[in-house]
């Protein structure tokens, strides 16, 4: 038959693709419930597979084996007609609903059928909703081979993706985390709740998610079609009376029915797939969140509320006997006896606070969690395992004013210590092994993997993995990660993790690797780790993985997971440094983002990146931000990052033996893999966002300078006159400057017949340099006459800074107040990298147009900082971008009114008041260096100032050729004395 095509609202989840992708000799089994998406994710992998796809679905009960095996033959013979890509397995076959056929007679013939097609190079894909037979003799599998409903679960992040990107409906983080829990990842009910919400506004749909509670379940319709419908009537009673478990054992369910055989109906329910399962051979059943959520409503329906917190009492009796006092508090939660969830909490004590802020949350009303010292306790761990450190070390400083002396307190401060640490200047404190990884962002992360050696052996491994990782001796971590354990904790986790990445980066798949890792981690309460897991992806250096990664940024931004969104990006740019694809923003955004939360180390790193991205970019500034790369991982001891800046020396310029027997030297001690420094010491020019594809590249903004593929002319060899007549047609390259013009501004004093006379020997010195200089260019073919004009014409894939900047100022007013137009401002800005032509000075034919393009870039940083301030709230990183255009607004022009205005807005809007404050105080000091009173402008006076003060101007994470570049700070600049401008 035609196979399905995938709803046009869906989310392409790589992680099950790629798991489909792992062995196409071998059959994949997909099994799960209806509801679960194995037809969406099979028509998904069937569209991008690139072979013939047979597409076979069992529609009616087949009650012969032959008949069924006939279909699947001539299903192949079909798609083999058709047109196939040279790649892959040879076709693909899939066979949907399997579970409609009748007997295990059909189940293993076709089972027999797909491992004799994996043999002949026909990968085959089984969906099922039940498991089918297996001979254990015949059809051997591995687990990679079966992906199951809690594989095809949708993660919260899958959740937040599919509402912000697919639906354009998202939600807060929180909202997303409570949606995922109550609906269990089950796909029809993300659908079913998009459905119920769709076209409302935020408020309504974030009632919606509050709503999904048992008393109001979601999709009651379909499972009483899809589940209910289908099982006998004794199963139904059973599974109706049994939901107020959440995890029903035979022993629980015969106590409270009163009766005997709950055994065989709980293995009956499995193997009907019936929402139930079963991870500990057959003890121990869950039902599904969803199901469980609409058989209490049904109950309530049949029985009313009173009789069903009357089940929800007994139930919780029979779990206290039992022990399983944390269900027995969410069933006395459920029958609302409150006296009885307080005393059972204080026979928990401690382990409210392991079992996580989740289990508590659904179940027990606000003012309870407020009150309690443990479940206050268990909210500060929940922080702290998001992340969300400030708040975490919040929550945990007033459960400590709560919890009496003992062992539970001691666990409090300790916590809330090691959750201090990770704060921006907290002192240092080693009291956990996270105090210690903390110290090895610092300074030194080299020696604090020597000094770990005096930790047990679990700590000491972790410690020094990460932190010889940090120092970037990845040899020697590859050394220390044997001492890891392979358990579900953080060492384990983060071996496993490791050494997924570790095959990602040496171009194996590691995919599901990583999918399994992010699991673990979600699995033992860490998501901070599975949400690293994720940006893992992009160590690969692909497009895919770099965005991946940055998705995960993004909603470490909107968690308050500072460090995972550093992490995040970090990875990003480390990954691209290997195709020489950094980004000189994205990089000086890294370095600010270390500096505010006192990482010397990724400091080091990002300084680095930064080095490399501004000698690819051919900046003219690049020398000085090598040396202070250099100069900062040195002094933060950081070998690996001092040889990526040692690197970009190099690749800045090749022909200095010094400098490459210092980078073999530092390369040599660092640990890191040769192909890496390789490829970090040979990236290719020109990668940068305005150069790429450059032969020729001309540049004006803050110095002169022509390069040709890479290589900066020399024009020493050049009179001082032809190379003013150089400059001043570059500020017009691709317009014709007059004769007449060009004798004004050259020679203003010089009779007119003697000007032209110097005019033309100037212009035959240039050409003659210039056609020295560029090997096989025909006559005129930069520079050109144009009847009475000269003009640089560049050739095509050419590039002028100025030039750009200008086309981009003209496409942005045309597109005022659209997205187009901000990116074509933020182009402009870009292009913007200081004063034009600084080289000619107060020269006439310079100045003005110097001011009116030192205005134009300013305005144009004010525009995108005001457009960044009125972005939408749900874009929590708008504010720090307002705070880099603001402060490239005032940096370019320090008497730019309206840019201190936005600086100081921005921060506030950031949360940052001590910046804000700072930003008052310097406007302050422009102000009265015009002889302007601040306090007319509600600014705080600052000491007096005289007459022609230097101030410098704020650093900018966006400035390249500025401040931000400078080893030894921010320049001083004069400021003239004229008004503000607004």
């Amino acid at each position: 038959m035609d196979r399905p095509r995938p709803p046009a609202e869906t989310l392409v989840r790589s992680r099950l693709t790629a798991a489909l992708r792992a062995d196409p000799g071998l059959p994949t089994l997909v099994v799960a419930p209806g509801g679960w998406g194995k037809t969406t994710l099979l028509s998904q992998y069937a569209d991008t597979a690139g072979v013939p796809v047979a597409w076979l679905r069992i529609e009616t009960p087949q009650a012969r084996p032959d008949r069924v095996l006939a279909q699947m033959r001539a299903g192949l013979d079909t798609a083999a007609g058709e047109d196939a890509v040279a790649r892959g397995p040879a076709s693909l076959l899939i066979v949907d609903d399997l579970h409609l056929t009748e007997g295990a007679e059909i189940e293993l013939a076709v089972l027999d059928h797909a491992f004799a097609l994996g043999r002949g190079g026909v990968q085959v894909l089984i969906a099922s909703r039940r498991m089918p037979q297996l001979d254990p003799s015949r059809h051997e599998l591995p687990g990679d081979h079966l992906v199951d409903a809690e594989r095809l679960r949708f993660r919260a992040w899958e959740v937040e993706r599919l509402l912000r990107e697919v639906y354009r409906e998202p939600l807060p983080a929180d909202d997303v985390a409570v949606l995922s829990r109550r609906v269990g990842g089950w796909a029809a009910g993300l659908t079913l709740y998009h459905l119920s919400t769709h076209g409302r506004g935020l408020a309504e749909r974030r009632r919606a998610v509050a709503a999904l509670t048992g008393g109001a379940t979601l999709a009651g319709g379909y499972l009483t079609r899809a589940v209910l419908a289908d099982l006998p009537e004794e199963l139904r009673r059973f599974l109706s009376r049994t939901g107020v478990f959440e995890a029903p054992t035979a022993a629980r369910c015969d106590r409270l029915l009163g009766v005997g055989g709950s055994q065989r109906h709980l293995a009956e329910l499995q193997r009907r797939q019936a929402f139930t399962v079963s991870y500990d051979g057959g003890r121990t059943f869950r039902y599904h969140e969803v199901l469980r959520a609409h058989l209490v409503a049904t109950m309530t329906q049949e029985l009313g509320a009173a009789a069903v917190r009357s089940w929800h009492a007994r139930a919780a009796e029979i779990l206290e006997a039992e022990g399983a006092l944390v269900e027995a508090v969410r069933c006395q939660a459920r029958a609302e006896d409150w006296p009885a969830v307080r005393r059972l909490l204080g026979r928990l004590g401690i382990e409210v606070a392991e079992h996580g802020l989740d289990a508590w949350a659904e179940v027990l009303p606000g003012w309870l969690i407020g009150d309690d010292p443990w479940l206050i306790l268990a909210e500060g761990r929940h922080r702290v395992a998001q992340g969300q450190v400030g708040l975490a070390v919040e929550r945990l400083a007033r459960a400590e004013t709560m919890l009496a002396p003992g062992a539970a307190l001691s666990h409090c401060r300790l916590l809330r210590n090691a959750a201090l640490a990770w704060l921006p200047d907290a002192p240092a404190w080693r009291g956990h092994w996270s105090g210690w990884l903390r110290a090895a962002t610092r300074r030194h992360p080299a020696v604090v993997a020597g000094e770990a050696e005096s930790l047990p052996p679990p700590e000491r491994a972790l410690v020094r993995v990460v932190a010889l990782l940090l120092a970037g001796d990845l040899a020697g971590a590859a050394r220390a990660l044997r001492g890891l354990p392979d358990d579900d904790a953080v060492a384990g986790t983060l071996r496993r993790l490791l050494v997924a990445a570790g095959a990602l980066a040496a171009g194996r798949a590691a995919a599901v690797a990583l999918d399994s890792v992010a699991l673990r981690a979600e699995r033992a309460g860490l998501p901070w780790l599975g949400r690293l897991a994720r940006a893992v992806t992009a160590v690969d250096g692909t497009a895919a993985g770099a965005k991946e990664a940055l998705v995960v940024a993004e909603e470490c931004d909107r968690l308050g997971d500072h460090w995972g969104a550093l992490l995040s990006r970090l990875i990003v740019e480390l990954g691209r440094s290997r195709t020489g694809a950094v980004g000189v923003d994205q990089a000086t955004a890294l370095v600010t983002a270390a500096r505010e939360l006192d990482s010397g180390v990724l400091t080091a790193w990002a300084q680095s990146l930064l080095a490399l991205a501004v000698v690819q970019d051919q900046r003219p500034d690049a020398e000085l931000e090598v040396r202070r790369a250099e100069s900062t991982a040195r002094a933060a001891g950081v070998p690996g990052a001092r040889t990526l800046a040692l690197a970009a020396a190099v690749r800045a310029d090749p022909q200095r033996p010094d400098v490459r027997a210092a980078l073999d030297r530092a390369a040599a001690q660092s640990g890191l893999p040769s192909r890496l420094v390789a490829a970090w010491r040979s990236a290719p020019p020109g990668t940068g966002t305005a150069d790429a594809g450059a032969g020729v590249m001309l540049r004006c903004f803050g110095g002169f300078r022509l390069s040709v593929d890479g290589r900066t002319l020399d024009w020493s060899p050049v009179r001082p006159q032809a190379r003013a007549l150089a400059r001043l047609l570059a500020m017009h390259a691709g317009r014709p400057v007059h004769r007449d013009h060009l004798v004004d501004a050259l020679w203003p004093q010089a009779e007119r017949r003697n000007a032209t006379q110097r005019l033309h020997v100037a212009l035959s010195s240039l050409r003659r340099f210039l056609d020295a200089n560029l090997p096989g260019a025909g006559p005129d073919s930069l520079l050109c006459r144009d009847g009475d004009a000269y003009l640089f014409a560049l050739p095509e894939g050419g590039y002028c800074d100025v030039a750009v900047f200008r086309e981009a100022l003209e496409r942005s007013r045309l597109a005022a107040g659209t997205e187009t137009g901000l990116a074509a401002l933020r182009l402009a800005v870009e292009s913007y990298r200081g004063d034009l032509l600084p080289e000619d000075g107060p020269a006439e034919w310079v100045v003005n147009t110097r001011e009116a393009l030192r205005r134009q870039a300013a305005e144009a940083a004010a525009t995108l900082a005001g457009a960044e301030l009125t972005a939408d709230a749900v874009q929590s990183a708008a504010p720090v971008r307002a705070v880099a255009m603001a402060a490239r607004c005032v940096e370019i022009d320090p008497c730019h009114d309206l840019g201190w205005r936005l600086l100081i807005a921005a921060h506030e809007r950031a949360g940052d008041l001590a910046a804000a404050q700072q930003a008052r105080r310097r406007y302050g000091e422009v102000l009265l260096s015009l002889g302007l009173d601040p306090a007319a402008s509600g600014l705080p006076v600052p000491a007096p100032v005289t007459g022609g003060r230097r101030i410098p101007p704020p650093r900018s994470p966006g400035s390249a050729s500025t401040a931000a570049h400078r080893p030894s700070g921010p320049p001083a600049v004069v400021v003239p004395r004229q008004r503000p401008r607004r």
